[in-house]
């Protein structure tokens, strides 16, 4: 057990859990959106301790971080899970506007949607990659966006915005903004200022939003694309800590430890490791 909860702490995109019968997960255990897609078995979710719904093999539903979750096997079950955050969604906003449009006629009642043939190929395909434990991470970024395209051109518009109804909250634009913006701030005050909020205004409305801290979520956004870079290996160490208007070369390594868990010359050493 204590394996699967590392698991889901560390891995930030995608999960393969292959469960016994009555294991038992909580929605602790994972941070933000996700969508969890049942390949075979069958699950009990119960939603803030009230609403009990049954998932089988080949659905899936997508749990929000506002609800709290208890999700228990009804059999040996495989369970993969997606993790979505709203930023994940960006490269797709012209399709969430779509979406968007009919947000008046969106229910807040739980919904789960079959998992149709070509996902279920795409999804055996990608339980394979993670078997291979594949490297560079950011493979299955791509994967992930790919997964959004199937979603988007596969099923109906009305279905997935019932499927998507966490991420399409009124406070999409205020997301939009952020996810614009966020590179060009040197700082959350700067950030609130362009938004045209007080300080702890934008703080409050940024954590209803992104369900955390704007500092704690810019950083690891920074580290993100730090470390997209530094596995590319396209450019030198020193020209990705200019180009993050780093102080010096000590504070971006100091920077890629903290964030990353390794300075940035161990992380490109290990990529170069795993390409070969």
């Amino acid at each position: 057990m204590e394996n699967h909860r590392q698991t889901l702490e560390y891995q930030r995109i995608w999960d393969s859990l292959i469960l016994p019968k009555d294991y038992h997960l909580e929605s602790r255990l994972f941070p933000g959106p996700m969508i969890f897609f049942v390949i075979t078995g069958s699950v009990k979710l119960e939603i803030n301790t009230v609403e009990i719904h049954f998932v089988f093999s080949h659905e899936m539903f997508m749990a929000q971080s506002d609800n709290s979750y208890s999700i228990t096997m009804l059999e040996p079950t495989h369970l993969l899970v997606c993790h979505v955050p709203v930023e994940s969604w960006f490269a797709e906003q012209k399709w969430i506007n779509e979406l968007i449009k009919d947000e008046k006629t969106i229910s807040e009642a739980f919904f789960k949607l079959p998992v149709k043939k070509i996902i279920i190929r795409y999804l055996a395909l990608l339980v394979l990659y993670l078997k291979e434990a594949i490297y560079p991470s950011y493979f299955f970024e791509l994967k992930r966006q790919e997964l959004f395209f199937l979603l988007f051109y596969y099923y109906p518009k009305y279905d997935l915005a019932q499927f998507l109804q966490c991420i399409l909250s009124k406070d999409i634009q205020f997301k939009k903004f952020v996810m614009n913006n966020h590179f060009n701030a040197k700082n959350v005050q700067e950030l609130a200022k362009f938004a045209n909020y007080s300080t702890s205004g934008f703080i409050k409305k940024f954590q209803k939003c992104f369900n955390d801290s704007p500092y704690n979520w810019m950083q690891k956004q920074k580290a993100r694309q730090i470390s997209v870079e530094i596995n590319r290996g396209v450019k030198s160490l020193q020209e990705i800590a200019n180009e993050y208007k780093f102080s010096s070369y000590q504070h971006f390594s100091v920077f890629c430890k903290s964030q990353l868990g390794s300075p940035p010359t161990e992380i490109l050493s290990k990529s170069k490791l795993k390409s070969q």
